[in-house]
């Protein structure tokens, strides 16, 4: 972007000039997604220009932002959970199912070292992205699947064994400082098709033109967190609760996270979780 507006004068930049940056810029130009445009061209200038104009070096920018059409949230059954991690790599198992457990944000968990962890009582200590400590419940299917682990040292959760150029990698996850994820790309997507979750096909020719595909599968490990709130409401019909347990500081983002599910689930949840029938019914109270 700053080699296409070089020295263009900031209050020379409006609607136009957005537009045949559109064009100019993203690979398929105008016709790019609406939300594309958003994220790529019209956010990152506004913010300078706004930053400009509190100085006064221009005017407050007025552009038109199409209006995006947000996602539907998307959560997991109990069965579909189960087909997830039956289809996953072992070193991928406990790592959903932690997360379907606790609804940990994927870099909580990766981050996860086995100081954070009391199996005795049942918590984990995730370090959220506002920077303090969310101490979740571990469910019983959650610490049965952790005991079994055989380290207990270091990183809870471990890449697989594999050499890169010659060396032998770390067994942690790359960390990169939460400013992106991908580090279970992979993994993770052909989990989701053999899981036969919904997704779709992507094909395209790379630059020594030849014909590539991969899997695209709708499903993100972040929806987990939107499958354990989901879950966790259906059980206990608590906004309140679910707010302290999940870590957020509103009930604003609470709703945003737990979806309405049919309570004739809530005993495959306590299934799904470990729970006898008895603890499902004192927890739900």
């Amino acid at each position: 972007m700053l080699k296409y507006f070089k020295t263009t004068k900031l209050n020379l930049i409006g609607q136009e000039q957005i537009d045949k940056a559109c064009v100019a810029l993203l690979a398929r130009g105008a016709s790019s997604e609406e939300s594309t445009k958003v994220r790529e061209i019209i956010t990152p200038v506004r913010s300078i220009l706004i930053h400009a104009a509190k100085r006064g070096w221009c005017d407050v920018p007025k552009f038109d932002v199409p209006e995006i059409k947000k996602p539907d949230t998307i959560y997991l059954r109990p069965d579909e959970a189960t087909r997830l991690v039956k289809a996953a790599a072992d070193h991928l198992k406990p790592l959903i199912v932690v997360l379907v457990c606790t609804g940990a944000r994927m870099s909580e968990a990766l981050e996860a070292t086995w100081s954070d962890v009391d199996l005795f009582g049942g918590r984990i200590a995730l370090r959220q992205k506002q920077g303090d400590i969310r101490r979740a419940e571990l469910p019983p299917y959650a610490i049965a699947v952790l005991r079994a682990l055989p380290d207990r040292s270091g990183p809870v959760f471990r890449a697989p064994g594999r050499r890169y150029r010659g060396k032998t990698m770390p067994p942690s996850y790359h960390n990169n400082g939460r400013k992106g994820g991908g580090q279970i790309k992979r993994a993770w997507a052909t989990a989701c098709r053999r899981a036969d979750l919904p997704g779709h096909w992507h094909e395209w020719i790379d630059k020594h033109g030849r014909a590539k595909r991969e899997w695209r599968p709708n499903v993100t490990p972040h929806d987990l967190r939107h499958t354990w709130a989901t879950w966790h409401y259906c059980l206990h019909t608590d906004l309140l609760r679910l707010r302290d347990d999940g870590g957020w500081s509103d009930l604003d983002m609470v709703t945003r996270y737990a979806k309405l599910m049919p309570k004739a689930y809530g005993p495959q949840i306590r299934e799904w979780w470990g729970y006898a029938e008895s603890d499902g019914v004192r927890n739900a109270s």
